[in-house]
C-alpha cells in the first residue's frame, strides 16, 4: 500500500483542505467523498476532480503521482489546470525495453506502462535490469517534459564509482586477511566532515552529515574490493589504467537519507509531484536535487577513503583531499536535461533515471551480485534509443521477501561466494535478501546491451571482499 499522503480541497473554498490517511487513499471516489462529507460538513458533495478538472469515476481507483483532490457539489472545476502530455492524450507514452536473455518480470513492465501515461512522459526505457519497485520501477529511464522527483527515488544522487587501491600489490592478496582489516566502517568518521565536504562545494554541515559522511548505507549498497578478471578490450583499459594484477575497489552508496527527504518535501500535503518545465519551482528543485548528487558523491569518496586507511593505513585518517585514484563515478538514480528526438522531433527532455547508468559521461561501471563478476562498460551509438542510459547492475531476480521463503532459501555459508570472495555482512536478513541467487545473470544483461547496440563491455572484475555491515558495539 501507498505511503504518500494526499491533499483534499474543497473546489469552491480553497482554504478548506484536509489530509487523506495513507489507507483511503487507494479507495474509489466514492470513498474520497465520504470522507471529505465528513471533514467539510458538507453532505451534498457528488464529484471529485484530478488535478486539470477531469473526473474521477465512483469506481476508480485513484492514480499514480496524484497529490492533490478538489471536491465539489457539482459546479465546475476550479482548481490549477492541468498538464498536457508530451503525445497524445489518449495514447500511453512509447515503451522500449532493452532486453532478451535477461528475465524481466511483467510486474515491471506494468509500472513501466503506467509511468508512460503520466502527464508529460514522451517515452520510457526498460533496460535488462529492470525490476518492480514498491510503486515504480527500477532499472529505467523516463524522458518526461518536466520533472517527476518520484520517479528519481528517495535515494538521489546513490551511484557507483571505481578507485585505484594499487596498480600492482606488493604480495598476494588474502580475501579472509582483507576482511579482517575492515572494522569501523560503520562508525562516524572522526575527521572533519565540514572540511571534507567544502572540496565539493557543499557549505550546509549539520548533525546528519556527522554520524552518516562516509558509511556504506543498507539495502544493496555495497564496497567491494576485486580485482581484474578478463580484459575484453585492451586499449580502452589501458585509457582507464586498469591494469590486470591491480587492486581496486567498487563503491555503491547513495545520500544516506537527504534524497529521501528531500523526496519527502516535493511529495507530501499540498506539494505537486509534477513539476513543469515552466514552472519556477523547477530550478529551486534542482538546487536541492544537485545537493543530493554532490554529497552521495563525496560520501562514496569518504567510503573509499576509510577503506583504503583499513588496508594500507597512513598517519593521517583525516585528509581533507581523497588520496586514492578515482577512476569513473557515475550517478545512478538522478535526473538531467537532454536533447533526443521523439516522433522526428527535436526536443529538450528531462531525463529520469531511476536505477540506470549514464551513458553520456563515459565508461560505466555495471556490477553483477557480491558472487558474480561486475563489468566495465564503454557506450556506444548515438543514445536515442536508450535515452542516454544503460544498466546500473544486474537487477533483482527475486524480491526480498521471496529471498526467505520456499525453495529460495539458501542454507549453505553465505559469507563465501562460489568465485572464492568472502562477504561481510552480519545483518541476517541482508545476507539473505541480498544473497547472489536473488540476482539476474549480469553477463547477460550485459549481453543484452550489446545486442541492442548501446554498449559493449570492455573490463570484467573479480570480487575479493564486499562489505555490507558489521555489528560492532
Amino acid at each position: 500500500m501507498s505511503s504518500r499522503v494526499v491533499t483534499v480541497i474543497l473546489n469552491y473554498n480553497h482554504n478548506k483542505r484536509f489530509a487523506l490517511l495513507p489507507r483511503a487513499q487507494e479507495a474509489a471516489a466514492e470513498t474520497i467523498l465520504r470522507e471529505a462529507r465528513n471533514k467539510f460538513r458538507v453532505k451534498t458533495l457528488s464529484t471529485v476532480f484530478l488535478p486539470g478538472g477531469a473526473t474521477l469515476a465512483p469506481s476508480e481507483s485513484l492514480p499514480e503521482l496524484v497529490s492533490q483532490l478538489w471536491v465539489g457539489k457539482g459546479e465546475p472545476y476550479s482548481g490549477p489546470p492541468g498538464v498536457a502530455r508530451g503525445s497524445q492524450a489518449s495514447d500511453a507514452a512509447e515503451l522500449r525495453l532493452v532486453s532478451g536473455k535477461s528475465y524481466i518480470d511483467e510486474k515491471a513492465i506494468k509500472q513501466l506502462k503506467l509511468v508512460g501515461q503520466l502527464p508529460g512522459v514522451t517515452f520510457t526505457v526498460g533496460l535488462p535490469d529492470l525490476h518492480p519497485g514498491s510503486r515504480f520501477p527500477i532499472g529505467c529511464a523516463i524522458a518526461a517534459e518536466g520533472i517527476y522527483p518520484a520517479l528519481i527515488g528517495s535515494d538521489v544522487g546513490c551511484g557507483i564509482a571505481l578507485y585505484e587501491l594499487s596498480a600492482r600489490p606488493k604480495s598476494s592478496l588474502n580475501p579472509s586477511k582483507i576482511a579482517s582489516a575492515l572494522r569501523g566502517l560503520d562508525d562516524p568518521w572522526t575527521g572533519s566532515v565540514s572540511a571534507w565536504l567544502s572540496n565539493y562545494g557543499i557549505t550546509r554541515v549539520s548533525e546528519f552529515d556527522a554520524a552518516s559522511l562516509g558509511t556504506v548505507g543498507a539495502g544493496n549498497h555495497f564496497a567491494e574490493l576485486c580485482t581484474v578478471e578478463r580484459i575484453v578490450d585492451d586499449a580502452a583499459a589501458a585509457q582507464l589504467h586498469v591494469l590486470a594484477g591491480g587492486l581496486y575497489l567498487l563503491v555503491h552508496t547513495g545520500s544516506r537519507g537527504l534524497g529521501a527527504s528531500i523526496l519527502a518535501a516535493e511529495t507530501t500535503n499540498e506539494s505537486n509531484p509534477y513539476i513543469p518545465p515552466e514552472s519556477a519551482h523547477l530550478s529551486e528543485y534542482l538546487v536541492e536535487h544537485d545537493y543530493a548528487v554532490r554529497w552521495a558523491i563525496a560520501n562514496r569518496d569518504l567510503v573509499a577513503h576509510r577503506v583504503k586507511q583499513c588496508i594500507m593505513p597512513s598517519e593521517d585518517d583525516a585528509l581533507a583531499q581523497l588520496d586514492l585514484r578515482k577512476i569513473i563515478d557515475v550517478t545512478h538514480n538522478s535526473v538531467t536535461n537532454h536533447t533526443l528526438t521523439v516522433g522526428g522531433t527535436t526536443r529538450e527532455l528531462w531525463v529520469h533515471r531511476k536505477g540506470a547508468a549514464p551513458a553520456d559521461q563515459g565508461i560505466a561501471p555495471c556490477p553483477g551480485s557480491r558472487g558474480h563478476f561486475s563489468w566495465l562498460l564503454q557506450p556506444v551509438g548515438d543514445g536515442q534509443y536508450n535515452a542516454h542510459s544503460l544498466a546500473h547492475g544486474a537487477g533483482r531476480r527475486y524480491g526480498r521477501n521471496a529471498m526467505h521463503t520456499g525453495a529460495k532459501i539458501n542454507k549453505g555459508n553465505l559469507t563465501q561466494t562460489d568465485l572464492g570472495s568472502v562477504v561481510i555482512c552480519e545483518d541476517t536478513d541482508l545476507l539473505i535478501e541480498e544473497q547472489p541467487d536473488a540476482y539476474k545473470d549480469v553477463g547477460c544483461v550485459v549481453e543484452d546491451m550489446e545486442e541492442h547496440g548501446v554498449c559493449k563491455g570492455i573490463v570484467v572484475l573479480r570480487p575479493l571482499v564486499s562489505y555490507k555491515v558489521r555489528r560492532e558495539r
